[in-house]
């Protein structure tokens, strides 16, 4: 007969039983290093393996904004449906306070890659609100369509996303600016990320950012075969500011001007690596156009085979531009009118870097019918806005033409 005290003893023993196979299991359940989304998944459970996924992106951002486990795991391709949005501006809403950066990624599978789509729906695919850095790898955001900005996403104030390795934006559109990408007051950063094939009915058709807080940098990666009608590939405005340090921008087209890049009402845009290749323009600039105010430099880098059926192939700028080359190359621009490689009303300065002229090989000199390097326009009280104009310091190589300062 087991005694009171005995009794005792076996309900603590087991109790103690019951607490190491509850803790066990947990441990079990959140050795997990992912939450997993999959369209066939629910919302329902606890996300923490593939057999048991959520459903909605939403849901688990929802967890793990308030969790120790930081990745997102995407299985095959996610839509209006498995997320069940009712709104009728996204698909997609990411949302979260805190610093510590939530990785969203696709499970890689060429048969069935990863996609946040916004396919018939006629919505914009993702909107990024909230202070959590948000990193995107291996997974392609598509088929937005909006009437407003920011065809495939948008990024709000304080809002900051990575596109690293993998992460593609395309078949996006706007009817507004900011075909694949709008960033309104928060942050962007390219990392390996790919924007391409977006269109917007204005400007940007790759990425517009607006805004004096606005910040895009681009690392690595490419912004291709976008287009617009200012600012194919990029458009930066209203005081923002963008860096191209490495990755390539080309073969964008702009209707208007800015084939590559616009740049506009007092933004700037610094070049310290990367290209802006084979971009086009029906107007000015087909690489890049500065227009308001705003400020281009060219540390290194490339600006190479871009091409514009009016002035400046390489750089076109108004009378308030400041075009500051600093090294880098200006080479192989095409102009039909003035300024192969650049065209200015603004100001100009060259202090290091090469432009060439017509007398250097073909697949090196920037052509136009006047000024194949550079073009200098003069009217009126411009006329006495005076660029740093000395022939050792503009080109390396040039015949006569290729410098010209027009006074009219």
């Amino acid at each position: 007969m087991i005694s009171y005290a005995g009794m005792k003893k076996l309900c603590l023993i087991f109790l103690a039983g019951t607490l190491l196979c509850s803790c066990t299991t947990i441990t079990k359940n959140h050795g997990s290093d992912s939450y997993y989304v999959y369209a066939g998944g629910s919302d329902r459970n606890d996300g923490l393996s593939e057999e048991k996924p959520f459903r909605s992106l939403f849901k688990a951002m929802a967890v793990a904004v308030k969790s120790s486990i930081k990745t997102i795991t995407v299985i095959g391709t996610l839509d209006i449906t498995s997320e069940q949005s009712s709104n009728m501006e996204r698909v997609f809403f990411i949302q979260g306070m805190g610093k510590n950066t939530i990785l969203i990624r696709g499970k890689k599978s060429d048969a069935d890659p990863a996609v946040l789509s916004a396919d018939g729906s006629g919505r914009r695919a993702v909107l990024v609100r909230g202070t959590v850095p948000i990193r995107f790898e291996n997974i392609e955001i598509s088929g937005g369509i909006t009437s407003g900005e920011g065809g495939g996403l948008g990024i709000g104030p304080g809002s900051t996303v990575i596109l690293g390795p993998g992460a593609v934006i395309r078949n996006n559109q706007s009817d507004n600016v900011g075909g694949g990408v709008l960033v309104f007051g928060g942050s962007l950063f390219i990392d390996g990320g790919k924007i391409s094939g977006n269109r917007s009915a204005v400007t940007g058709g790759g990425v517009a950012a607006a805004g004096q807080n606005c910040i895009l940098v681009f690392k690595s990666g490419e912004i291709s075969n976008n287009q617009a009608q200012g600012g194919g590939g990029v458009a930066v405005y209203q005081g923002s500011r963008f860096t191209l340090s490495g990755g390539i921008i080309h073969d964008n087209t702009a209707d208007m001007a800015g084939g590559g890049v616009m740049v506009n009402q007092q933004s700037s845009f610094t070049m310290e690596g990367g290209g802006v290749r084979g971009n086009r323009s029906s107007g000015s600039g087909g690489g890049i156009v500065l227009l308001d105010g705003s400020s281009f430099v060219l540390e290194d880098g490339e600006i190479l085979g871009n091409i514009a059926a009016e002035h400046g192939g390489g750089i076109a700028a108004d009378h308030t531009g400041i075009i500051a080359v600093q090294g880098g190359f200006i080479i192989a621009n095409r102009a039909a009118e003035h300024g192969g490689g650049v065209f200015t009303a603004g100001t100009f300065v060259k202090s290091a870097g090469k432009i060439y002229g017509r007398d250097m090989p073909e697949d090196a000199a920037n052509m136009a019918s006047s000024g194949a390097a550079v073009f200098i326009y003069r009217e009126g009280f411009f006329k006495t806005r005076e660029a740093s104009a000395g022939e050792d310091l503009v080109l390396d190589a040039s015949a006569d033409d290729g410098w010209v300062v027009a006074e009219e």
